[in-house]
């Protein structure tokens, strides 16, 4: 499998268009786990960067949380870097928890095989979260629906790379295996940020 900007493009049309398809191609493509781990770290890289950096330019404000109490909770964004850091580690745990979750949940997907499927759907959505970047710059309006449209092709294509790297045959079991491991994700978040002392700080105002 090339990684070129016109396959990635070929890709992306074909994700986008037939998810199933695009799963079963990549699955039957037998990637190397450090070649699919690579595609991960550099989608995760560049969606990174390129929320930070849209962030930055437009000067977007801090994350404000109201409390019970009435009093609010701020916290600064992300520097590109750092968001470009969390995405990659994201990513990477994303395919892990799918790997782990669905194979106790039946599946007979490997770990090369889940990397696999879901680095590649991960370029995809580099692509169309480097486009809705674009779009919000210079035509907000466009950028809402770019926004709207990646989550829909982000969902829809995660719940057939699931449903074909784990040879499940169903896409209700696929949807169980990804509200899971999402619940997981958010346990381990919660684990490292209170075992290392690590994430956001927040301001009380």
């Amino acid at each position: 499998m090339d990684l070129t900007l016109t396959s990635l493009w070929e890709w992306t049309k074909l994700t986008v268009r037939a998810p199933a398809t695009a799963s079963a191609l990549v699955k039957a493509a037998k990637l190397p786990l450090g070649v699919s781990m690579m595609m991960i770290a550099l989608a995760g890289i560049v969606s990174g960067l390129s929320s930070g950096i849209l962030d930055y330019l437009s000067g977007a404000p801090p994350v404000e949380f109201l409390l019970a109490d009435g009093q609010t909770v701020m916290f600064d964004r992300s520097g590109p870097l750092a968001q470009g850091i969390y995405a990659v580690g994201t990513g990477l745990a994303l395919g892990f928890a799918i790997f782990q979750v669905g194979k106790r949940m039946g599946g007979q997907g490997g770990l090369a095989d889940i990397m696999a499927v879901t680095a590649v759907l991960q370029l995809v959505m580099m692509v169309i979260l480097l486009a809705q970047t674009l779009a919000l710059l210079f035509m907000p309006l466009l950028g809402f629906g770019l926004l709207v449209f990646g989550l829909y092709v982000f969902f829809r294509g995660l719940g057939h790379a699931v449903n074909i790297g784990h040879s499940f045959n169903s896409l209700g079991t696929s949807t169980g295996v990804i509200a899971l491991s999402f619940v997981a994700l958010v346990i381990l978040a919660f684990l490292v940020v209170s075992v290392l002392g690590i994430g956001p700080v927040g301001v009380l105002k």
